[in-house]
């Protein structure tokens, strides 16, 4: 019984440590990120000895088309519905101003794409989705709708500099993210569906179009 509360205690504070690390003060993006994905990687394969608890799993035709049909479904749904209503109920729009410095920046646009897809992509679905699902799991064992709820929470939190409608945008896709860890337990599904949505934002981003997200 010790040893079962014990372990408890351990993922509780791996994740909890793992999470604050965002926080950490003179490491900037990505570079937070890529301390994060490894901090995740080598403390569940200390745990476990292995890293099939995170659900790395093939990628082949079938993955490629449940991506394809996630992601579309994300951006109309979330895009044309979820982002509007909450514009509406807000009165405002979601403050994307820090993106404005890539606008014809092709350069610039490249360095964050790429660093989008390390720390976003990758290392937010590591930390949010395959380590907070690994964690909790053995905390409060397969109660889904709280570990969705809960990886959805913490995945918003750090967009809080995007306002409130951006923050409750955020907390939809990570909700959204949660229930596709939860459905296909392919960490690959996640990332690059992750990695899509981001890079139309960015791109949008690029041609000065983030408009397209405040008129909707």
């Amino acid at each position: 019984m010790k040893n079962i509360l014990q372990k408890k205690v351990s993922s509780l504070l791996l994740l909890t440590v793992a999470f604050l690390m965002i926080y950490m003060p003179g490491i900037g993006f990505p570079y937070t990120f890529c301390l994060i994905i490894s901090f995740v990687l080598l403390s569940t394969f200390l745990q476990d000895g292995n890293l099939q608890s995170l659900n790395f799993k093939k990628i082949g035709g079938k993955e490629l088309k449940t991506i394809i049909l996630c992601y579309l479904a994300l951006e109309l749904s979330i895009d044309f519905l979820i982002d509007p209503l909450i514009n509406w109920i807000c009165n405002e729009s979601a403050d994307y101003s820090m993106f404005s410095s890539i606008k014809g920046n092709t350069t610039l646009y490249l360095s964050w794409l790429m660093k989008m897809w390390i720390s976003a992509a990758i290392g937010e679905e590591l930390l949010f989705r395959a380590f907070t699902f690994s964690q909790m799991q053995r905390v409060i064992g397969d109660r889904k709708t709280i570990i969705v709820l809960l990886s959805a929470l913490m995945f918003s939190l750090p967009h809080l500099y995007q306002g409130i409608p951006g923050l409750l945008s955020t907390f939809v896709f990570g909700i959204a993210f949660a229930l596709i860890y939860a459905k296909f337990k392919n960490i690959w599904i996640n990332i690059i569906v992750h990695g899509l949505v981001d890079t139309l934002f960015l791109t949008l981003s690029y041609l000065g179009l983030t408009e397209f997200y405040s008129l909707l």
